[in-house]
């Protein structure tokens, strides 16, 4: 059986290595990664590029994981080959990330591998996956209920990732390392069913081969339909996140009344895809979509939603704001302020009090300053909002509530911690950048003016820093 001809055929039609990469390959020292090794040294032959063995040693099985070790670097020793190794508890990592060990082992082996070509100029990894792989992880996520996005084919290539043995059957795989021999290691852990992937692979697979001995590759024509199909809801997602998405430094802002406007599956897509954006290793389920959905359909305008691995997604108003920064924390600290500068570092801001015997001759155009009856005034402090805060807005009558006065101008909940208030003694005077209270405005009885003006706090080395907020 010439697979390595047929291997070398796939890889120059699909362009997967090309004349000078540089090809790190991911080495567990098992029957597929053994036979992909044995290849690829075969197809340099004809394809000159470089190639280098990295393992991981997921310390799971003792005597048996340094086994798997040595065997890996006696391989790039008898070939040449440049070794790359690292060790990582998977179950430990498992533990601290709240993930299973199998998903654990994953994400420690494609961080190593991508870390280790970054850190040393490789310009594709190679991994083993064969075409049985492709088949188990379409019913492993049936199973899971991951949706239609779930279930395309394994890419060929992604990135730098390489399968060159994707299209290849375990069969086939045995056959060439039999005829070789290929030398490889046998993992006790494949035999055991408590895996999920090895449960499929032992029992249901076998059982889907009775009732029909095609079932293989009838999983890959669906595949390869679903691909297309996924393709399609692709090109709608990118699109749509092109138009409708701003995202920033810590967050990314969508517009609710688009998402409402679009279909479920295009709508699941773009909600997972902003969230991958922040935690690529994070697979968002269709519950998590649903809730996120929930606040979308709700009528009430600010909700909070705290996912796995510390997400947050926020409705305010007309928008969902993903991020996995937490809201601000309101700091109770008041700090006294006097004439002249008071730079207040916490909060970035500098607050400027200056006295007068002379009325202002008009209102202030600029929503950063404000005008006070001095004289009703006694000692002042800046704060930020705490709940249960009330005062007066300038023209009302009774007191109000700070938070329902925030709602009523929308003002979103992450930045309602974020604005100074200017209190004298303990009642608010002002909401800066909003209202006065209308206890302390100027009136016709009004002898001395106090004018409060509220900046952004210069930071040195920073000469565009100095806007009026």
């Amino acid at each position: 059986m010439d697979l390595a001809g047929n291997i070398l055929k796939l890889i120059k039609k699909e362009g997967l290595i090309i004349p000078g990469d540089r090809v790190l390959l991911g080495f567990s020292g098992g029957i597929d990664s053994a036979t992909l090794l044995s290849i690829l040294l075969e197809v340099r032959k004809e394809l000159p590029f470089d190639l280098a063995i990295a393992h991981i040693n997921h310390l799971l099985r003792k005597e048996e994981s340094d086994r798997d070790e040595e065997f890996a670097r006696q391989a790039a020793l008898q070939h040449g080959l440049l070794f790359f190794l690292k060790r990582e508890d998977a179950k430990e990592y498992a533990l601290s990330k709240g993930l299973s060990v199998q998903h654990a082992g994953r994400d420690i082996r494609y961080c190593f591998f991508d870390e280790t070509a970054q850190r040393e100029g490789y310009t594709k990894i190679a991994v083993a996956h064969n075409l049985d792989d492709q088949v188990e992880t379409f019913l492993m996520r049936v199973i899971k209920g991951t949706g239609i996005r779930g279930l395309s084919s394994i890419p060929l290539a992604r990135g730098r990732i390489i399968r060159p043995l994707l299209y290849t059957c375990r069969s086939d795989i045995s056959a060439y390392a039999a005829s070789r021999p290929v030398l490889f290691v046998q993992d006790s852990s494949n035999d055991k069913t408590v895996y999920e992937r090895n449960f499929i692979r032992h029992r249901i697979i076998p059982l889907m081969s009775e009732l029909n001995p095609a079932f293989r590759g009838k999983v890959i024509s669906l595949l390869a339909d679903l691909t297309e199909i996924n393709r399609l809801f692709d090109d709608r997602k990118h699109s749509f996140l092109g138009r409708h998405a701003r995202k920033g430094t810590n967050e990314t802002t969508v517009k609710i009344g688009a998402l409402k406007d679009m279909d479920k599956e295009t709508l699941f897509r773009v909600l997972s895809d902003v969230i991958t954006s922040f935690r690529p290793l994070f697979i968002p389920l269709r519950e998590h979509i649903r809730l996120i959905e929930n606040m979308i359909s709700s009528d009430r305008p600010n909700l909070r939603l705290s996912l796995p691995s510390s997400l947050l997604v926020r409705k305010t108003y007309d928008r969902l704001v993903f991020s996995t920064k937490p809201l601000p924390l309101p700091i109770a600290q008041a700090f006294p302020v006097h004439e002249g500068r008071n730079p207040i570092a916490p909060l970035d801001v500098e607050i400027i009090l200056m006295s007068s015997e002379k009325r202002p001759s008009s209102y202030p155009k600029s929503a950063s300053t404000a005008y006070f009856d001095l004289d009703k005034l006694g000692a002042l402090t800046v704060r930020t909002f705490l709940d249960g805060d009330r005062f007066r807005p300038l023209g009302m009558k009774e007191p109000l509530k700070l938070k329902d006065f925030f709602i009523a101008r929308k003002v979103p909940i992450e930045l309602r911690r974020k604005i100074p208030l200017l209190l004298s003694g303990d009642s608010i005077i002002w909401v800066a950048g909003h209202r006065i209270d209308e206890r302390y405005k100027i009136d016709e009885n009004t002898k001395r003016v106090l004018k409060v003006t509220l900046r952004t706090l210069k930071v040195p080395g920073n000469e565009n820093n100095q806007g009026q907020r």
